[in-house]
């Protein structure tokens, strides 16, 4: 049975940085339940708005120990999709870019960054999505900035780890 005050684990870092492979090797390890926040993005142009919905309606309600909920995003025909339910766990991983903010921050037991060299950052990308998505890299990448610009999730991360 799930606690009614779970471990919430954030990861955050740009795309590439190694955020869900680390997510998923913390996940497996503590028998977690994980959640992408990909899965949610409004699309291309929708980190913000995709991740303060997450924060409202998954991770908000995890930290009380109550089921979240979210639309998930249908990338392929750009188009809100399924609607999915998670449910409470003795600890939950969430992780994405953006997903360190002070509100989430709040309601995280641990939060960490996830950094890479550049180079390698570009490489992996090129790597997962084979060119699929070179168009959006940068626009993607400007509203990353933004977010460490205005929430600071490098200083105020628990823990960055260097891929």
């Amino acid at each position: 049975m799930p606690s009614p005050n779970p471990h919430i684990i954030l990861i955050d870092g740009k795309s590439g940085a190694g955020k869900t492979r680390l997510a998923s090797v913390i996940a497996d390890f503590l028998d977690a339940t994980l959640v992408h926040l990909d899965d949610g993005y409004h699309g291309w142009g929708g980190l913000a708005d995709g991740r303060d919905a997450m924060i409202e309606t998954v991770v908000t309600p995890l930290a009380l120990g109550q089921p979240g909920r979210f639309r998930a995003w249908d990338w392929k025909r750009d188009v809100a999709g399924d609607v999915i339910d998670v449910h409470p766990a003795d600890v939950m991983v969430i992780e994405g870019c953006g997903v360190s903010t002070p509100r989430s921050r709040e309601l995280a037991s641990t939060v960490m960054w996830v950094e890479c060299d550049e180079t390698l950052r570009f490489e992996r990308l090129a790597s997962r999505d084979h060119g699929d998505f070179n168009d959006f890299y940068e626009a993607w990448d400007a509203q990353v900035d933004d977010h460490i610009a205005h929430n600071n999730p490098i200083n105020t991360a628990t823990v960055v780890v260097r891929t």
